[in-house]
């Protein structure tokens, strides 16, 4: 149950936190983080951690997107906004 679950949230989002999975399942955020890195450690799900923030996702270019989105790029120093605006 919790691995579909997850897998939908992933599917629907493109990339989360384990705040949002817990939100999305009703569940405490530790439970959620904690189930979540074992379907990392079992290859269901992927993770990155940006700025100090874990997302989850299964499809990279999904997740790229979603991560992207949220990113002021005119607020990151020159060099970081050379190397996004060559993805």
């Amino acid at each position: 149950m919790f691995l579909r679950s997850a897998l939908r949230l992933a599917r629907w989002l493109g990339a989360f936190t384990a705040s949002q999975a817990a939100a999305y399942l009703g569940m405490p955020q530790e439970e959620a983080e904690r189930r979540l890195d074992k379907l990392v450690e079992g290859g269901a799900l992927r993770a990155v951690v940006i700025g100090g923030v874990k997302f989850y996702y299964r499809d990279p270019q999904e997740a790229a997107e979603v991560i992207l989105e949220s990113v002021d790029i005119s607020a990151l120093p020159r060099e970081e906004r050379e190397k996004l605006m060559r993805l």
